[in-house]
């Protein structure tokens, strides 16, 4: 079986805005009011065999979309075609030497390596979870992630997002303190203490603010903290870990090699939530879900504003892996629609694993053109 061509696809989805029940403008600390996403943009990958068999994978852009089309065009097209989609070590060879880490430009490769493992799946009429050694789990919880609103459009949000059964709530800070407790404490009163909240600060925080924080929520009985300092602080993290009940986790620093064994050695960190996309696909992600098992670290999946692709990868492996234990961080329900001809299951809110071969959806094409950046002249 050989790759015999390979597509790119640059797509453009609405997010639902917050007045409708949806999460737009989709906002973080670093931007005003008013302000924030207002729409999902994936790369979607199309891999077909010369036995007439089609992966799909999907990812986050690289930098900017000129620059993401470039690196495929000129780097990963050439490299793959005539390759073999099973030897994934391979492939990862081939391109491995062009990737900057810090440009996350290993998000090429996750979107090949996710199209690789639908086409193996497919091959063998088996979902991608059979394939890493059977499901351990049917359906996984989701982290229902919402940005920063004004406060009576997050109470309602919150109330509405406990409503429909969702058991953990993600909401966003690292910006002033006295704010982020501020609305930290609201969202816990919102949720009940039934729920799991957890925040991620994007490492929004010094040490001296984070101790604050932490300090000043410990009562809250938040699930975990994430990221709250910047990169590569291995003493820092340690040192807050060692004063503080609530957990504290990486996320961004699990993309930087060698940092997530650094933390674990360090006993720095309590939890890691990681992303299939910028460390590589699947396969880099069974990898590090191997490894925190044996080191006894749980593990989360971060969200990207996946559009049904990505997502299904995500569940595959947490179908399959006991290390990928808490909600998997999510937007899928505020998209004002997805690429797949049927939407991913939500029961009680809990994704559904999709049981068919491969990944277990079906991709819509039509979709693609429909929200196809490059059919609108925007790329």
């Amino acid at each position: 079986m050989k790759i015999e061509q390979i597509e790119l696809f640059v797509v453009r989805i609405p997010l639902i805005p917050i007045a409708a029940g949806g999460i737009a403008p989709y906002r973080g600390h670093n931007l005003p009011p008013g302000q924030g996403l207002t729409s999902a943009a994936s790369c979607i990958y199309k891999v077909v065999t010369d036995d007439g068999l089609v992966g799909w994978g999907e990812t986050n852009p690289v930098v900017n979309f000129s620059f993401h089309r470039a690196l495929f065009e000129e780097v990963l097209r050439p490299a793959l075609i005539g390759s073999d989609p099973l030897n994934r070590e391979e492939i990862c060879r081939k391109i491995s030497p062009s990737f900057v880490p810090p440009l996350f430009s290993r998000s090429l490769l996750a979107g090949i390596d996710m199209a690789c493992w639908d086409i193996l799946g497919q091959a063998a009429n088996r979902p991608v979870y059979d394939l890493l050694g059977g499901m351990i789990r049917e359906r996984v919880g989701i982290a229902y992630c919402i940005g920063i609103f004004e406060e009576e459009a997050t109470r309602e949000k919150i109330l509405s997002i406990r409503e429909q059964g969702f058991p953990t709530l993600k909401i966003k800070g690292g910006g002033d303190v006295v704010s982020d407790v501020q609305r930290t404490f609201a969202a816990r009163e919102h949720t009940g203490p039934e729920m799991n909240l957890r925040i991620d600060m994007n490492q929004g925080y010094d040490f001296t603010q984070a101790a604050r924080f932490l300090n000043s929520t410990e009562s809250l009985d938040l699930e975990y903290i994430e990221q709250p300092l910047p990169v590569n602080q291995f003493d820092a993290m340690a040192a807050l870990r060692s004063r503080c009940k609530t957990p504290v986790a990486i996320n961004e620093d699990c993309y930087i090699p060698h940092n997530l064994f650094e933390f674990i050695r360090q006993k720095a960190i309590d939890l890691a939530v990681v992303d299939l996309d910028p460390l590589g696909g699947i396969s880099a992600l069974v990898k590090v879900a191997n490894y925190c098992a044996e080191a006894g670290l749980p593990l989360a999946h971060h969200c990207g504003f996946d559009m049904g692709i990505k997502l299904a990868a995500i569940l595959q492996v947490y179908a399959a892996r006991p290390a990928l234990s808490h909600a998997v961080d999510s937007t899928y329900m505020g998209h004002a629609d997805d690429i797949l001809v049927e939407p991913i299951q939500i029961v009680e809110g809990h994704y559904l694993v999709p049981q068919g071969p491969g990944l277990g959806v079906t991709v819509d094409e039509d979709k693609i053109r429909r929200y196809s950046l490059e059919s609108a002249g925007q790329e």
